[in-house]
């Protein structure tokens, strides 16, 4: 989830091919999306979001609806060290520092799946 259209953009280019992006800009527009079967693989929550403070609720949904994939936290707050701190303090939660290098984010989820997508599967995030 991302306000930023530009953030959208480059976490689908970087994702595909192997992974579909369900985009939405609010925690109300991404309740819908934890029905979508199969469930999505991973969520990525921009936490620049100027809905950000309803990351709590939602995230909390998420245990409530026993979703078993990791959640990614993005933030260009984050310091690369920090992130990396906040990453392995958590089996669920992962932390990236956006802006990305290049090819950051696939390994970054593929680490966090713990796979990486065969070819021809599409695994929503």
């Amino acid at each position: 989830m991302a306000d930023d259209p530009v953030l959208r953009d480059a976490a689908r280019r970087e994702l595909s091919p192997g992974f579909e992006l369900l985009p939405a800009n609010t925690f109300n527009l991404a309740l819908p999306l934890l029905d979508v079967e199969p469930s999505p693989a991973a969520i990525l929550i921009d936490l620049g979001l100027a809905d950000v403070k309803g990351s709590a609720d939602f995230l909390a949904t998420l245990v409530e609806r026993d979703y078993p994939g990791p959640r990614i936290l993005l933030s260009n707050k984050f310091r690369p060290e920090e992130a990396a701190t906040l990453s392995q303090a958590s089996i669920i939660h992962f932390a990236l520092a956006s802006p990305w290098a290049a090819g950051e984010l696939r390994a970054f989820v593929e680490a966090a799946l713990g796979f990486r997508p065969f070819p021809g599967a599409l695994h929503a995030i």
